[in-house]
């Protein structure tokens, strides 16, 4: 019997609009109502994922910033977290400046930022329409380097995006010789530069440890990169309809995509 389901965000439990559909609402609430815990697994900061785990109503714990961070859903406690030397982001940010291309850097509960595009901008203009509870902290800064070199508190992740394969492509390649990181990516259009070690899956081991939990009795849904880690090493590991084509090969079963309430079909499947 599966106790526990991980759930990615974006890909995955939300559509194309950036919302969780009633079937995946309704499908996820029924599993929690058998007892079956929900576990919001994402690449987004605390802020951002906590919004939708509110939304399905799960009280759990939220894995945020790839498994670089564990927060308490109602406290926002810290429980686990694997973050970047300044050192090695330093040399992140040497890297994307050399390349010309957008990044931004996600430190505590603030992401930083030196100019609003993609990610950035997308949360920027959707905090007018959110409670102060609800916002992402976003500063606009002229130089994360500096943020960086004078920060104290953990540094999640760096966000590196442009829709230029081939430009990202080569900015990828210039890190790699940063020993202390791993990178991965939640969409075709960026990669995440975290501390190495940081997966979601070795968050979620964390987690479940705690939880007295085996791996197999968990059910992991994803459609990227960052996800394939808790697709092969859990006991259920679910592909979505639009994942990746080598996520597809290494699941257990692939679902619906997620603009055909993906999620909501994996949960009747295999829980209700």
């Amino acid at each position: 019997m599966y106790k526990l389901i991980a759930v990615d965000l974006d890909g995955t439990l939300l559509n194309s609009q950036k919302y969780v559909s009633r079937e995946n609402r309704h499908a996820l609430k029924c599993a929690m109502d058998k007892g079956v815990k929900v576990v919001v697994c994402s690449g987004r900061i605390f802020a951002g994922a906590r919004i939708f785990a509110g939304q399905i109503e799960t009280n759990e714990p939220v894995i945020a910033c790839n498994g670089a961070v564990i927060k308490e859903m109602s406290s926002s406690k810290v429980i686990y977290s694997n973050s970047l030397s300044a050192q090695a982001c330093c040399e992140i940010i040497d890297v994307c400046h050399k390349e010309d291309i957008y990044f931004h850097v996600y430190i505590g509960d603030t992401m930083y930022t030196e100019r609003l595009e993609y990610s950035s901008l997308f949360y920027w203009n959707r905090n007018a329409e959110l409670s102060e509870e609800d916002k992402v902290d976003i500063r606009l800064t002229e130089d994360i380097k500096r943020v960086v070199e004078g920060n104290t508190d953990p540094i999640a992740k760096v966000v590196v995006i442009s829709r230029d394969g081939g430009k990202l492509s080569k900015a990828r390649r210039s890190m790699e010789f940063v020993k202390t990181i791993d990178i991965t990516s939640s969409n075709y259009d960026n990669f995440e530069v975290i501390n190495h070690g940081v997966s979601k899956w070795n968050a979620l081991k964390y987690l479940i440890e705690r939880m007295k939990i085996q791996p197999g009795e968990v059910i992991a849904i994803g459609d990227n990169e960052n996800d394939s880690s808790m697709i092969k090493n859990a006991g259920l590991g679910i592909a979505m309809g639009n994942a990746e084509e080598y996520i597809k090969q290494i699941a257990d079963y692939v679902t619906l995509d997620n603009d055909q309430n993906g999620v909501a079909e994996a949960v009747k499947e295999f829980i209700l």
